[in-house]
């Protein structure tokens, strides 16, 4: 659970704002670019969700990675 410290400050015109720590801002503000970036991908599976896909070792092979050695081998 996010928790922070706002300030709310009211100018005397009434005009109210808040105020965070830098602490709490950054924190706030990668709550905010997380989300956004959900809801991008969120939209992305959805437009893609009918489209072919590969498993990474046809993707290696199509590019024409291969393994040297086997994993574990010196």
């Amino acid at each position: 659970m996010l928790k922070i410290k706002p300030e709310i400050w009211t100018r005397n015109s009434g005009e109210q704002f808040v105020v965070l720590s830098m602490q709490d801002f950054e924190k706030v503000q990668e709550l905010v670019e997380d989300a956004g970036l959900s809801r991008i991908l969120r939209k992305a599976k959805r437009n893609n969700a009918k489209s072919p896909t590969a498993t990474l070792e046809k993707v290696k092979s199509r590019l024409g990675f291969t393994r040297k050695r086997p994993v574990g081998s010196k």
